[in-house]
């Protein structure tokens, strides 16, 4: 997954390249400190199309993290995914109680 973190003030925002993936197959979780993003493309290819000669495009599960720190949590974390690019902004501080689960993409 190529991404781009950019600082702002008061948060991060990540843009992460997910070209082939539909937002179903896109998960995002804190676990431990990390973020973590997880996306599986499958790519289906029909008989009738003929013999493939070469295949450059990836099939199959992808898994990214970022260290964020034990004070953030998943209330604070939003998301959203547009034309194969996911957008997270994940806040620098925290004022919530810590709890497992996992994030919602708009």
């Amino acid at each position: 997954m190529k991404s781009d973190v950019r600082e702002r003030q008061e948060d991060y925002l990540l843009d992460i390249d997910l070209p082939g993936c539909n937002k179903e197959d896109v998960k995002i979780y804190l676990e431990d400190g990390y973020l973590v993003v997880t996306a599986e493309i499958n790519k289906k290819t029909e008989e009738d199309k003929g013999k493939l000669v070469r295949s450059e495009r990836y099939s199959g599960k992808y898994q990214r993290s970022w260290y964020v720190g034990d004070k953030i949590f998943t209330e604070d974390i939003s998301a959203s995914y547009k034309n194969g690019v996911l957008t997270i902004v994940v806040p620098k501080q925290s004022k919530r109680t810590p709890e497992k689960a996992t994030i919602s993409i708009n």
